[in-house]
């Protein structure tokens, strides 16, 4: 008895599909479940307004076979409130067979968004914060799964430093000038060094210019005030008649100091504007 070719046709056909039938199921059976977590948070720039991070979401395939992650999801929280969110649905990594990816995310955040989530900065020098979400990975015969991730951190929140005119006092007065002492306090607020490369100081009064100079680097620690004490002699010919009447008098000087920092924190991503600062104060004789 011979068969017809429509039968050998058919039964070659449905040897096919119940290999491939058995294929599917083994590989349901042997496939094995992606791991997604997030190994570093950077910080890509950061002013006083506001910061990018940049995530690492490492995913690791421990299967013979290729996988691919087909979305990204991930919040920043803080407070239990999401101030930044990033989401990428088509991003088609790729992971080999019995390897590791990596991709980088940026997320990018406002400090009056945190200062909302918070109620206020005023007593934070860094604020804690968490980063959650998930990849979407896609899976032979199961289709698409959700692997979550999770990353607690604390995020710097930079400030400018502050000056402060403490004090200033006559040392000397006598026909070739005056020689004056300047009091400085220079108040780091921030939770990381900073340098003062330069800082550059000039004495007025009465809308006449005294004198000035430049003092060389001076390093403030984090949260540290650095007290700067400054010797300032001015000639005759620059302090003027009136003005060297008064201090030989009896009379109170107001002096005017206008003050240049320029600042080079320790956070080397956060290049601040140079600080500049103006006061008055009266001097005694």
């Amino acid at each position: 008895m011979f068969s017809s070719p429509l039968i050998r046709t058919s039964a070659v056909i449905l040897a096919v599909i119940f290999l491939q039938a058995c294929a599917a199921i083994k590989q349901i059976v042997d496939v094995q479940k992606p791991t997604a977590n997030v190994t570093g948070v950077s910080l890509q720039n950061v002013d006083l307004k506001q910061a990018t991070l940049l995530v690492d979401v490492e995913v690791a395939n421990p299967n013979g076979f290729a996988l691919k992650a087909a979305a990204f999801d991930l919040d920043l929280d803080i407070a239990e409130s999401s101030v930044a969110r990033v989401s990428q649905q088509d991003a088609e990594l790729n992971i080999a067979a019995n390897d590791k990816a990596v991709v980088q995310l940026p997320l990018s955040l406002k400090f009056e968004d945190i200062a909302s989530a918070l109620g206020s900065l005023d007593d934070y020098q860094a604020v804690p914060y968490a980063v959650l979400g998930s990849v979407t990975m896609n899976l032979p015969v199961l289709g698409n799964i959700s692997l979550p991730v999770e990353h607690k951190d604390t995020l710097p929140v930079p400030r400018m430093p502050a000056i402060s005119f403490v004090d200033a006092s006559l040392k000397s007065v006598d026909w070739s000038g005056a020689e004056f002492a300047l009091v400085l306090d220079v108040n780091n607020p921030n939770a990381f060094d900073l340098n003062l490369k330069s800082l550059s100081y000039a004495l007025s009064s009465d809308g006449k210019a005294l004198g000035g100079g430049d003092m060389k680097e001076i390093a403030i620690s984090q949260g540290e005030t650095r007290r700067l004490e400054i010797p300032l002699d001015v000639s005759l010919t620059n302090l003027g008649i009136s003005l060297f009447r008064m201090l030989s008098g009896n009379d109170d000087v107001t002096l005017g100091l206008d003050a240049t920092a320029d600042l080079v924190p320790e956070l080397g991503i956060w290049k601040p504007e140079p600080l500049s600062y103006k006061a008055e104060r009266r001097l005694s004789r």
